[in-house]
């Protein structure tokens, strides 16, 4: 990826974090942590894949909120016109972004094996 295309894609993370925490008023979406992960913009700056994670335990509330961002994408196109120059403002595509969860499973079965950590010097120790 060329640095013109990721620096397009941290400042298209910057804008929209700003765009969906700070000036979208809808209550569904304000009450919940959402934050932007990654977006991946096409290199003809027409499409954007943007990943979105979202602090709840409610699955149902997850798939709602990402409902209403593309209900919304609008709104956030406008907002992005005003806020980034770029030669197209992309149709974004929204996607729900489950790697913050994914490790915070592994560390909770990691966390669950309580393995000392003198078992698991005497355990090394025996392979030589």
């Amino acid at each position: 990826m060329s640095n013109r295309m990721m620096r397009a894609n941290a400042e298209m993370v910057r804008v929209l974090s700003d765009i969906i925490s700070n000036k979208m008023r809808d209550p569904r979406i304000s009450n919940e942590i959402i934050t932007v992960t990654k977006t991946k913009t096409s290199s003809d700056f027409r499409h954007c894949k943007v990943s979105v994670s979202i602090l709840s335990d409610n699955e149902n509330k997850k798939k709602e909120i990402i409902k209403l961002l593309k209900k919304s994408s609008g709104f956030i196109k406008k907002e992005l016109s005003e806020s980034l120059d770029l030669p197209f403002i992309p149709e974004l595509v929204f996607e729900l972004d489950e790697n913050l969860e994914y490790s915070e499973k592994i560390n909770e079965i990691l966390d669950t094996l309580k393995i000392s950590k003198e078992e698991n010097f005497e355990t090394d120790n025996k392979e030589d």
